[in-house]
């Protein structure tokens, strides 16, 4: 079995993605809902790779720069389908000699199921928690 890689999406005439890929660029379920544009803005030296770290920083339950329902439940779209992309190449328009958010994605999928599991666990918790703190309801209530 090879080992899942990120291949950069190509919009060129007579471009296919390769069996066995799946694409993960902004406007899909897997996008990420930070702007390279807007770190750029922002005045980061690199903005990719602050999109991507805002990205790990996002999915893994912060609600710092998105407190809202629907950033949460865009991240629990994604934890819940997570296991949909074991295996499988990721494509994104990002430059593959640039750090991009399916970076992420590869190595939480890729994730042994136990372990995946486990830490979807944590970060639910988490993001309830921080719910919780700011008066909402929380997305996993507990029984």
């Amino acid at each position: 079995m090879t080992i899942p890689t990120r291949i950069q999406r190509r919009r060129t005439k007579g471009w296919r993605l390769p069996e066995n890929a799946v694409i993960v660029s902004r406007p899909s379920r897997w996008g990420n809902p930070c702007k390279v544009n807007t770190m750029q803005e922002m005045g980061y030296e690199d903005p990719h790779a602050a999109a991507a770290e805002n990205f790990r920083i996002w999915l893994a339950g912060s609600r710092s720069d998105a407190p809202t329902d629907e950033a949460d439940q865009r991240r629990e779209r994604i934890l819940s389908e997570l296991h949909l992309l074991r295996g499988k190449d990721l494509a994104c328009t990002c430059p593959l000699d640039r750090t991009c958010h399916a970076d992420e994605l590869l190595r939480q999928a890729n994730t042994p199921t136990a372990e995946l599991t486990a830490w979807i666990a944590v970060v639910r918790a988490r993001v309830d928690r921080q719910r919780l703190a700011r008066g909402e309801k929380p997305l996993h209530p507990t029984p």
